[in-house]
């Protein structure tokens, strides 16, 4: 079984001592994650606090945060997932499949005291597409657009989903086969355009992830059969802004598809790193609730 998905969690009893968790990443002033760790360590009366450290790179202020006592953990974010892991004692199986961590827990005290390396952004992309319950996945295609972090997210949570077969498109078509390799567990294709992956599936294609930036699929470069081949399917949106891009718009048009946003999967995701962090279920109404009116204030 993966770790992160059992109801008990991986994170040592840390008591009610205090505890600091943080963010690590560049350019993320506009973060939602405090807002919701921070309403949910609250609503458990734990006394333990959430913050945004931003360095363009992991230097030694992170390695100084997290050799102190009272660090319980961090999210991890651009541009920093690939490089904390030199940092960590140990790294799950699954987020070395997925090649980066976003999450770092600090397990046991004192000279016992170990760092490990988690990655619950797949266990978000899969949670979000279980909730839109698209039919007969064993016998459908999934589409992943973009080879980078997000795509080898998608990968994963695609191939532990079980569809019939997994569809990468990247401009860049020897970076998408590098990728791919590393999920040999589900027949798997990679095409430079969206045109091409269509002409080449026989399957029904009922997820689609989206992991490129907006601007490069307007709706007038989307074919129109990307989901009019289906009766129903799901389209995961990892793009932030705008809120509604093109590949949103183009789904719209089709009622049988749901869409899931990006701030979607950093809600699951976030639930998850809650529970490896505290032990407890996440309070996930106050925590949404929290990040809802963080978001509104942001715009």
């Amino acid at each position: 079984m993966e770790a992160g998905l059992t109801q008990q969690s991986s994170a040592p009893d840390q008591g009610m001592e205090k505890r600091n968790y943080f963010i690590f990443g560049h350019n993320i002033s506009h973060s939602l994650s405090p807002a919701l760790h921070n309403a949910g360590f609250q609503h458990l009366d734990l006394p333990y606090h959430y913050s945004i450290h931003e360095t363009p790179a992991v230097d030694e202020s992170i390695e100084h945060i997290i050799s102190l006592p009272e660090f319980g953990g961090a999210s991890v974010t651009f541009p920093h997932k690939l490089q904390i892991g030199k940092l960590l004692d140990s790294i799950s199986p699954s987020a070395q499949k997925v090649g980066a961590v976003n999450t770092v827990i600090a397990q046991g005290t004192g000279t016992e005291r170990k760092l490990h390396g988690e990655n619950t952004d797949w266990i978000g992309i899969k949670r979000c597409i279980e909730r839109s319950s698209p039919k007969e996945l064993s016998s459908s295609a999934g589409l992943v657009l973009g080879a980078g972090g997000a795509a080898r997210a998608a990968c994963y949570a695609l191939q532990k989903l079980g569809v019939a077969e997994l569809l990468v498109v990247n401009r860049t078509l020897s970076k998408a086969e590098d990728m791919v390799s590393m999920f040999d567990q589900v027949p798997t294709r990679c095409f430079d355009t969206l045109e091409h992956a269509m002409a080449a599936t026989h399957a029904p294609l009922r997820v689609i992830v989206a992991c490129v930036p907006a601007d490069d699929l307007t709706k007038d470069k989307i074919p129109t059969e990307l989901f009019s081949s289906s009766d129903n399917g799901v389209l995961v949106e990892m793009a932030y802004r705008p809120q509604i891009t093109g590949m949103m718009e183009s789904a719209a048009d089709y009622k049988s598809w749901q869409i899931c946003r990006g701030i979607d999967i950093l809600e699951e995701q976030a639930y998850e790193q809650f529970q490896m962090w505290t032990g407890r279920p996440a309070p996930m109404v106050v925590m949404r609730t929290a990040m809802q009116m963080k978001a509104k204030a942001n715009m």
